[in-house]
Formats: structure tokens, C-alpha cells, sequence
């Protein structure tokens, strides 16, 4: 359906944006001028008086198949006119077992169970929870600490904010978690660019760096071309650490 074919359907703006409060929003500013959007067709938004808006984000990148294509809106439909919802303590539903059936099929190597959640914050927290009770099941209860990256981004929950590297998302609310270090983050604008040696990243650390726990990072003498390079810190090298923990790439949060 073409632009011109949708339907314009309008939308009041509301008198009162007061009692709504945005994340991630100069509120006051955005409610002197707000930027409404009434509905959504495949790529594109469409604000309250009619304008077509590019959606080069996908939403906040969970739209990627586009917006009220009628596939999935009836798919919606049918599901919801089947079961809204059923619990998840004590009971499930047929196809929330058929989807991770499917997810694991597509997955590599062990990545054979799947935990369902409601937001990238919530998956946060609840990786950062299991890493910590796998460790602890397995009589390695003193490895608890949660290396994380200066500058990166894991959600807006406790666990989230206290693993992230943006020192803004979380100066207003005390300590979070303890037990918690950060590497330096990979930004190096001089070092933007492929080498013959390896991959980008492979040069961002010249020299040692060494974080509050001991957990040290070098770069490897010969970087691989073939594979980005990875990050072991020194107390995380030993032979029980292989499914998670530090011995995956630095780039993720990880229990050692």
C-alpha cells in the first residue's frame, strides 16, 4: 500500500500532556512541543496531523518486519481471540514450548534452553542472576563478580544500570550492585579503521589495563584476521570457566 493509498485517520492531541512521564526525554521540553505519532503503516509513522515519518530505528529495533502488515496483525488477532495470556509460574501454553523449540533449532552449539522476558532490561537482570547462581550451584559461590564495559549499555534495571558503562543512567540511585568492574571501552577515533593486522578493536589497547578486581586484558602480538579478538582476563583462565563467564568476548557482561 502506497502513501497516498493509506487512509489518514485523525487523531486528537491531547489537552493535558502532564500526567505522562517519557523516559530517556527532557519532558518539559518535549511537552512545550511533542512529537505524536497516531498509527503506523510497513516503514513509516504517521503524526497526529497526518505526516509520513521514516522509522529508520524499527521502533526501538523490535519493528524489523515493519508496521500493521496485515500478516501479523492477524496473527494477533487469531492469538488473542484464542488465549490473551496465560501464566508462567505452574502453567504454560502449547506454543510458548513450540517457540523456544524453534529458537533453539536456530541457535549454535549448547545454546539449547531459552528463558522468556518482557524487555531487554528484564533479559539483563535475569542473565546477570543466572550467571551468578550457576556459579553458586557448582560450590564457586566467591565468583561473583560482574565485569562490564565503560560506555556500554545493558538496560535500565538495577543490574543493567550497575554493569552499563553510562555513568549517567546511574549517578542518582546510591551503590546498585557490588562486586561490579568495568574495562575500558573500545572508542579510539585515531584507531577508526581496518589494518592489515586484524579487525578494528584489535589496537585499542597498547599497553596493559588492569581493573579493581585483577581482571587484566592485553592485546594479542598477532591479531586474527579471521575472528574478532576476545578477551580473557587472567583470573577468569581456568578449565571450569568454558560455557560463560569471562572466557566469552569482553563485549558482553559476564560473571567471574
Amino acid at each position: 500500500m502506497s502513501l497516498a493509498d493509506t487512509r489518514h485517520v485523525a487523531t486528537s492531541v491531547p489537552n493535558d500532556l502532564e500526567s505522562l512521564w517519557l523516559p530517556f526525554t527532557a519532558n518539559r521540553a518535549f511537552k512545550k512541543a511533542p512529537r505524536l505519532i497516531a498509527r503506523a503503516r510497513n516503514m513509516h509513522y504517521f503524526t497526529t496531523d497526518g505526516r509520513a515519518v521514516l522509522d529508520g530505528a524499527a521502533g526501538l529495533w523490535c519493528c524489523n518486519a515493519g508496521h500493521n502488515r496485515d500478516p501479523i496483525v492477524e496473527a494477533i488477532r487469531r492469538q488473542a481471540a484464542e488465549l490473551d495470556y496465560a501464566p508462567a509460574f505452574q502453567f504454560c501454553h502449547p506454543r510458548a514450548f513450540e517457540l523456544a523449540n524453534r529458537i533453539t533449532a536456530l541457535a549454535p552449539g549448547d545454546l539449547d534452553h531459552v528463558f522468556f522476558c518482557n524487555s531487554g532490561s528484564e533479559a539483563v537482570d535475569s542473565a546477570l542472576k543466572i550467571a551468578l547462581a550457576y556459579h553458586n550451584v557448582r560450590g564457586h559461590g566467591s565468583r561473583f563478580r560482574l565485569i562490564g564495559r565503560e560506555r556500554g549499555y545493558h538496560g535500565v534495571g538495577f543490574g543493567g544500570i550497575s554493569v552499563g558503562g553510562i555513568v549517567n543512567n546511574r549517578k542518582f540511585f546510591g551503590s546498585l550492585l557490588a562486586g561490579v568492574d568495568h574495562l575500558s571501552h573500545t572508542y579510539n577515533r585515531e584507531q577508526q579503521a581496518f589494518t592489515k593486522a586484524g579487525p578494528p578493536g584489535a589496537r585499542i589497547s597498547p599497553t596493559s589495563s588492569t581493573a579493581s578486581s585483577g581482571c587484566r586484558t592485553r592485546p594479542p602480538s598477532r591479531p586474527s584476521s579471521s575472528s574478532r579478538w576476545r578477551v580473557r582476563p587472567a583470573c577468569c583462565r581456568r578449565p571450569e570457566v568454558t560455557s560463560s563467564g569471562c572466557a566469552r568476548s569482553a563485549t558482553s557482561t559476564a560473571s567471574c
